[in-house]
């Protein structure tokens, strides 16, 4: 039978001290909620509900983006997480499956978990897990498999205080027996809110089961209630994910400064050198090289493609065989092809390096395509923007752009030339032509002392020593 998931995510997370929303706080890149929604989908939810309330305009607006298929309740008022359920009653009531309750908080959480829950039979089903230091965390106490009571830390005598059992605040339930119970609990508290853990007292008045299943890994549960937890919760899930790299075949150096992103992928026998960023929705093939202090984002570089160190690129393609670095910056839209290189303090933005077409170092290249096997001396310049439009510049193949050139486009350079270092082309350049466009020198023999005593009596106006 099918089972559905109910994850809160309504609180405000006063100790986060923020405007935003607390389940909107990310790690590695994402929303705390994009996790727990994600983990709910991969375990195999029918369909995931997520109660919103403080700021519900924002967090409405990231489902919408990220899982447009996410169904919305609105708990207007945050009168505590019983309540917070009950606000998803139209969703769940006559539900003849499971409902899985998650809390937005708990970005760790492990879709095993709550599939394991799913199909645990029992009207109520707690997700336990094992403290290494239990101090703080309700226990829970059980006999055999059903669990009794959950009793927090300031009321457990001493020998509960011993169990090292305790409760994650995830549960499973049967929607109807939920639904009962949650009319029968009351807000008897300081915080004058309905607590959802209540339920379990009703559940056991009634005579219904209520039996406990253990997490596969205490990390997974752990909640995240201000900035240092954040923290705490991002090093752990960026351990997993280089972890799970490294055990699939990829080369990790100094891996605690690897940051990688949820949905980065990385092909068997790349060699990523820390400190590295990759975000977004990058991928990397195989046998690639990448180097340190490099940041990727949202870009796909191919089978043995090379970044060397210090690169920033974000939406480019580098096709196999190419390099970039050090030291360049690849903006969207840049594309390497095969054994296309871009080289040190290069940058790029919607340039296309056909393949073997080198620029190794000083230039920047918009808006233009460089044909096969052509080489960018060193200070090219494409003058794409004319303040107000930009301007394409397309350089044909085996052409030798001397160092220094400007090219003011739009301008085409044909197959087979020759730009001279220091020429500013404005005009198209044909095929196999020696292009020039330049000042011409002119040289002053004997000139050069009388320049200098006449520069040496220069005061910083530009006034002369005798006129002042």
């Amino acid at each position: 039978m099918g089972f559905k998931v109910v994850v809160l995510a309504a609180g405000k997370g006063t100790r986060f001290k923020s405007d935003l929303p607390k389940v909107l706080h990310k790690l590695l890149g994402k929303p705390m909620l994009w996790y727990v929604v994600k983990a709910a989908k991969e375990a195999g939810a029918e369909e995931v509900i997520v109660v919103v309330g403080h700021k519900r305009e924002l967090v409405e607006e990231f489902l919408k983006s990220e899982f447009p298929d996410v169904k919305v309740a609105v708990q207007e008022e945050q009168l505590g997480t019983g309540h917070a359920v009950k606000c998803a009653a139209p969703f769940i009531e006559k539900y003849g499956g499971k409902v899985v309750v998650l809390n937005g908080d708990t970005p760790l959480v492990n879709s095993e978990d709550i599939k394991r829950l799913s199909e645990t039979p029992g009207d109520m089903v707690v997700l336990t897990a094992r403290a290494p230091d239990p101090t703080g965390y309700g226990r829970v106490v059980r006999d055999g498999n059903e669990v009794l009571y959950i009793v927090e830390e300031k009321d457990a005598t001493p020998d509960e205080k011993k169990i090292d059992e305790v409760n994650t605040g995830i549960y499973a339930f049967d929607p109807e027996k939920l639904l009962e119970a949650l009319d029968e609990i009351d807000n008897d508290n300081a915080q004058g809110e309905y607590y959802l853990p209540d339920v379990l007292k009703v559940f056991k008045e009634k005579g219904y089961s209520v039996v406990p299943v253990e997490a596969l890994d205490f990390s997974s549960v752990m909640g995240v209630n201000n900035r240092y937890e954040l923290s705490v919760a991002e090093r752990v899930l960026r351990d997993r994910i280089v972890r799970e790299l490294q055990l699939s075949g990829i080369t990790v150096h100094n891996p605690d400064s690897v940051y990688i992103e949820p949905e980065v992928e990385v092909g068997k026998d790349t060699e990523i050198c820390g400190p590295v960023y990759l975000r977004g929705k990058t991928k990397i093939g195989e046998g690639c090289y990448i180097g340190p202090f490099s940041d990727i984002g949202d870009s796909e570089i191919e089978d043995s493609a090379v970044v060397e160190s210090h690169c920033w690129i974000r939406g480019a393609l580098l096709k196999s065989g190419s390099s970039a670095g050090p030291f360049a910056k690849l903006r969207p839209g840049t594309v390497l092809e095969e054994g296309a290189k871009v080289g040190t303090f290069v940058e790029t933005k919607k340039a296309h390096l056909e393949r073997g077409a080198k620029a190794n170092h000083l230039t920047y290249l918009g808006d233009c395509r460089v044909g096969e096997n052509t080489n960018i001396g060193a200070g090219t310049i494409t003058c794409n923007y004319d303040g107000f439009n930009k301007w394409f510049t397309d350089i044909g193949k085996n052409v030798f752009v001397g160092s220094n050139t400007l090219f003011v486009a739009p301008v085409k350079v044909g197959d087979n030339s020759i730009t001279a270092a220091g020429s500013v082309i404005t005009k198209d350049v044909p095929e196999n032509t020696l292009a020039i466009a330049r000042a011409k020198q002119v040289n002053y023999v004997g000139k050069a002392e009388s320049v200098k005593e006449k520069l040496k009596k220069r005061k910083p106006d530009g006034h002369s020593k005798e006129n002042s």
